[in-house]
């Protein structure tokens, strides 16, 4: 790989770290469109390149969450005990929804992508959700079928869930910082099952580089944990200071019409 290339994938780790630890997001609803566009301009078949960008995606959440958990447990703001009683609902909604996507084909993926992001970028914008409980604990039988549908939806779209879990957190009355902090925490084992379903394929005959670990990319994983190195701790440390509902807004723009593009693009 050429300099330039590894310069290109380092500044969307910068852009993705950032924003993955300041909206806990896991980066994914940018790095997707940005990879599939990047795979084929480095002529990977159309009907390879959303797959590999979507298992890029996840390989590079995992970084991601672990710097966003680091700096988010600074400041105490993880509750832990949600984070347990979700995980294992987690796992496997995000492996059975990995495992989903690899079986369909890059236009149908593109087209879940759209659809989905619209969704989130419609939540992040108007921040809709239920009327707000009363205060409590939440039943762990509740967490339960809740992480199993944050873990598939987030699956399909290589995103570390913090669009789903935080509304869902703040709804049962969660504070906002420590919803954003939680759903950092449950982004990685989204990404751990996504990331393992997806080097677990063999390689189709589509994917000609020796660079790849089933369908991911790990020159781009490497340079994109790169770059947000750089920035997630930083984004993380600008919760606790920035205003969060403007930047969703501005954010949920970007996402949508990364979306149509990527669309547009493989369609």
């Amino acid at each position: 790989m050429m300099s330039f290339e590894y310069l290109i994938l380092i500044i969307l780790g910068l852009v993705v770290g950032f924003f993955a630890g300041l909206l806990g997001i896991g980066g994914g609803a940018i790095m997707v469109p940005a990879l599939t566009a990047y795979f084929l301009w480095q002529n990977i078949d159309a009907n390879v390149a959303v797959h590999m960008a979507l298992a890029t995606s996840m390989s590079c959440i995992i970084f991601t969450a672990l710097l966003s958990i680091h700096t988010h447990q600074k400041h105490q703001a993880i509750i832990w005990s949600i984070t347990a009683k979700m995980t294992p609902a987690v796992l496997l909604g995000s492996a059975l929804a990995t495992y989903w996507v690899i079986q369909i084909n890059s236009k149908t993926i593109a087209m879940i992508f759209m659809l989905l992001m619209f969704l989130v970028a419609i939540q992040m914008a108007f921040n809709f959700k239920p009327k707000p409980v009363a205060p409590k604990r939440i039943k762990t039988i509740e967490l339960i079928p809740a992480g199993f549908i944050i873990g598939c939806i987030s699956a399909m779209i290589a995103i570390g869930g913090g669009s789903l879990t935080v509304p869902y957190l703040n709804w049962h009355q969660v504070n906002i910082k420590k919803a954003i902090a939680t759903a950092a925490s449950i982004g990685l084992p989204i990404a751990v099952a996504g990331s393992v379903m997806f080097m677990a394929q063999e390689k189709k005959q589509l994917i000609q580089s020796a660079h790849t670990i089933g369908y991911i990319y790990w020159p781009a994983t490497l340079s994109i944990i790169l770059g947000s190195l750089f920035t997630t701790k930083l984004g993380a440390n600008l919760t606790h200071r920035l205003p969060i509902r403007l930047l969703k807004k501005i954010f949920a723009i970007l996402v949508a019409l990364l979306a149509i593009r990527m669309y547009s693009t493989i369609h």
